[in-house]
């Protein structure tokens, strides 16, 4: 829907995986759009490759290897923006990502974070989760708190499944500029 009706130009994803949320996009997206999207794995760098080149024939999406953390402040250096992010990347490394994905995020644009209630166990208490499961849920709360509360960004969090949150990014303060 958001894609359908914003039609961004420029669309950044953190966390390609297979290449499967790329494709998606592609295919809801005018053909002058163009993706950006960051996988560090080489597992899933191999698929994701072979899936792109299968089936994105008009060279719309660009794969780019690497940690988020580095290709992403490599991107605020070149002076890319964007004008929509989605982030499905390492949950617990949401929060380091975030900086420069503001800055990379044109004001008016959409940054979408999927996957932040880990199956609503976020919500809960942290006693009432496995030990395993503290730490990110604590970085995830901690991003959450950050995203709402961020002056730059105004958020809303759905809760269904796994959770999202969209974020906006709010127009330049006049001082700012």
């Amino acid at each position: 829907y958001l894609l359908k009706t914003r039609k961004p130009a420029r669309v950044l994803e953190v966390g390609t995986a297979i290449g499967y949320s790329a494709l998606f996009m592609r295919y809801c997206l005018p053909e002058t759009s163009k993706i950006t999207t960051i996988e560090k794995v080489e597992m899933r760098l191999v698929e994701a490759r072979k899936n792109l080149e299968k089936f994105d024939k008009t060279g719309q999406i660009e794969l780019l290897e690497g940690d988020a953390v580095e290709v992403l402040q490599q991107l605020c250096g070149e002076g890319n923006t964007y004008d929509f992010i989605f982030m499905d990347a390492a949950k617990g490394q949401y929060l380091n990502f975030l900086p420069n994905v503001i800055t990379l995020l044109e004001p008016g644009g959409v940054l979408i974070s999927d996957n932040v209630l880990h199956d609503r166990d976020v919500l809960e208490s942290r006693y009432a989760v496995t030990r395993r499961d503290r730490t990110i849920h604590a970085r995830m709360r901690e991003y959450l708190y950050t995203l709402m509360h961020h002056d730059k960004l105004e958020t809303i969090c759905l809760s269904e499944g796994d959770g999202m949150t969209i974020s906006t990014r709010m127009e330049d303060d006049e001082n700012e500029k």
